[in-house]
């Protein structure tokens, strides 16, 4: 006698879904039994603090607003895990499974989020601008001001400098000189201007550096009105990545 075609087909379909949900099932279990079992409720939060503990071991410079995902992530996950914790009724097995994922997850994110600005964020060297020359300057004795970042300034690798420059009259009792003045920029390569920008009292130039660079040398030369001196600080020094 013949079968009907396809009655095979069908009954293999069948014993296939009821392996895969009685698999499903199994998981669903012990996925449930670990997330309420007691000691399961302080994992996410040890790692959450594990994570804040490392990266204030290892925290590098920079503006604190590069941060502000790396903190928002952390503090998810430290209140999720914190929530995960409190958390103690034997039938929330739904709600401690999304705190300890939500918690695990941020944590990640956040440590990634970190791991990013500690290797392309914003570095100040402020402190580490070292000035070479005689001050005031003035327009008429074409003198220069030298700035340097050295070998250990630029530790962390990045590939270009912010500097901003304070110019101010020298003498504060007399007119001021500030309208007339600026200042030209030079990123110096073996005693050669490689790259310029012109200035503004308080602005800010933007230098690429070449790859593996070990000392940056900016040569300052002022532009003023006649009779007028002026005195030069850096007032901000930042490495980025462009």
């Amino acid at each position: 006698m013949s079968r009907p075609a396809g009655s095979g087909d069908v009954h293999h379909s069948a014993t296939s879904h009821g392996d895969h949900s009685i698999a499903a099932h199994d998981i669903r279990n012990i996925f449930i039994k670990w997330v309420m079992h007691p000691s399961a409720r302080w994992l996410p939060l040890l790692l959450a603090c594990a994570a804040v503990v490392i990266a204030g071991t290892d925290w590098p410079d920079g503006p604190a607003r590069q941060y502000t995902l790396w903190g928002l992530l952390t503090g998810l996950s430290v209140l999720t895990a914190a929530a995960r914790v409190l958390d103690r009724s034997p039938r929330d097995a739904r709600l401690a499974g999304v705190l300890s994922l939500v918690s695990v997850l941020a944590t990640v994110g956040g440590w990634l989020a970190f791991q990013s600005v500690r290797t392309h964020g914003e570095i100040d060297v402020t402190g580490q601008v070292r000035a070479e020359g005689s001050q005031p300057l003035d327009d008429a004795a074409h003198r220069t001001l030298t700035l340097r970042l050295d070998a250990r300034a630029l530790a962390e690798p990045r590939n270009a400098l912010r500097l901003t420059l304070a110019i101010t009259d020298h003498d504060p009792a007399g007119p001021t000189c500030l309208p007339d003045t600026r200042a030209t920029l030079s990123l110096l390569t073996a005693g050669t201007a490689d790259r310029t920008a012109d200035l503004r009292p308080g602005g800010t130039a933007d230098f690429a550096l070449g790859a593996r660079t070990t000392t940056v040398t900016i040569g300052v030369r002022l532009h003023t009105g006649r009779g007028c001196r002026m005195d030069v600080r850096t007032t901000g020094a930042v490495l980025h990545d462009q």
